[in-house]
């Protein structure tokens, strides 16, 4: 009969071999290192990586716009063909419809704004509060970080920079948009294979979670943009088109773009009177009202809400190192990294979120 105690009696058990120091020194230093060479190419290239960006998002655009056109029966290549060619449509129609004579005509009107700032500012000195009566258009600049009602006209209509940025965007979002399962698997390649399925479903909801959030966005620029136009013919307002035009762009940045697209409105209307001025901030407040009560809660069934102070605190911080373009991408920045961080930290390493007692 075997001695089942004789494997145990075989020989002195040799328990495993601890790493050295050295090799753990090595490589705890390599990761700290690696992390602040990323940090410092992301500080000096972040205009490049916000294009990158930016080009995803319009990715995730003509994607979802893609898939209601499937909904209809085309084939996916013949949905985003459509899609292209509905975009560049969008873009040449401005210019066959005014071209220049548009720019100029926004532009004219935010030379009227400021105007109408230097004037208020005078009329407020005038009534003894301690303002700076040459400083109204700056601080009317000055609303946002890097002067964002001054760079908005600049960069959708006149900067050749910018106009340059845009295409580079719009065409690496046809590349990535026209094939996403290959720059996907590329990035899931560089895992390991017991992580790559994981890390392909986070990065799909990731995209989805992107896709809901411009939906969303979406939904609300429309309601504004249409409330807006058709509040500024009832009263008239002149450069009704204009006016409502740049709220329901402003509408794409939160907290903080209704505000100065309500700024603009009352500015541009005091250029017709007191009493204009007046029926524009009242309209202002209509518009609020809609987008609270009607625009956020539509949206919110279709996209995933950020906490209220989480979305301001991102655009503060990157409005402050990042200027205009980190301010305007900051939100679906954050959307993005939550989904990553919720799914692979919080779920995958940590078991879950806490559970709210409330």
């Amino acid at each position: 009969m075997q001695n089942p105690f004789s494997s145990l009696s075989s020989g002195p058990v040799t328990p495993p071999t601890p790493q050295p120091v050295a090799y753990r020194t090595v490589a705890i230093a390599a990761i700290v290192l690696g992390m602040i060479l990323c940090v410092v190419v992301f500080a000096y290239a972040a205009t490049g990586f916000f294009l990158i960006f930016a080009s995803l998002l319009l990715a995730a655009i003509f994607c979802g716009v893609a898939r209601l056109f499937q909904r209809l029966g085309l084939p996916r290549w013949a949905s985003l063909m459509l899609v292209y060619l509905l975009t560049f449509v969008l873009i040449l129609a401005p210019l066959a419809w005014g071209g220049i004579a548009l720019v100029q005509e926004f532009n004219n009107l935010l030379a009227g704004v400021r105007e109408q700032a230097d004037k208020l500012m005078h009329s407020l000195q005038g009534m003894g509060l301690p303002v700076d009566a040459n400083s109204g258009s700056q601080s009317f600049q000055d609303l946002l970080p890097s002067g964002l009602a001054s760079q908005a006209g600049q960069a959708l209509f006149g900067a050749l920079g910018a106009v340059g940025n845009f295409f580079v965007v719009l065409f690496l979002a046809i590349f990535v948009s026209w094939q996403p399962s290959l720059y996907r698997d590329g990035l899931v390649s560089l895992f390991p294979k017991e992580k790559r399925a994981r890390v392909s479903e986070v990065l799909k909801k990731a995209a989805h979670s992107l896709i809901l959030w411009v939906a969303g966005d979406a939904i609300s620029m429309a309601l504004i943009f249409t409330v807006s136009w058709a509040g500024l013919l009832l009263i008239g307002v002149n450069n009704a088109f204009l006016l409502a035009l740049q709220a329901g762009l402003l509408a794409f940045v939160p907290t903080v773009g209704a505000f100065v697209a309500g700024a603009i409105i009352v500015l541009a209307a005091l250029a017709q009177g007191v009493d204009m001025a007046l029926w524009a901030l009242g309209l202002y407040l209509l518009i609020q009202g809609v987008e609270s009560n009607v625009a956020q809660p539509i949206a919110q069934r279709y996209t995933t809400s950020l906490p209220p102070a989480l979305t301001m605190g991102a655009q503060v911080i990157f409005g402050l190192l990042f200027g205009l373009l980190g301010f305007v991408l900051a939100v679906p920045v954050v959307a993005v990294v939550r989904t990553l961080v919720r799914e692979l930290y919080i779920d995958d390493v940590l078991g879950g979120p806490v559970k709210s007692a409330e």
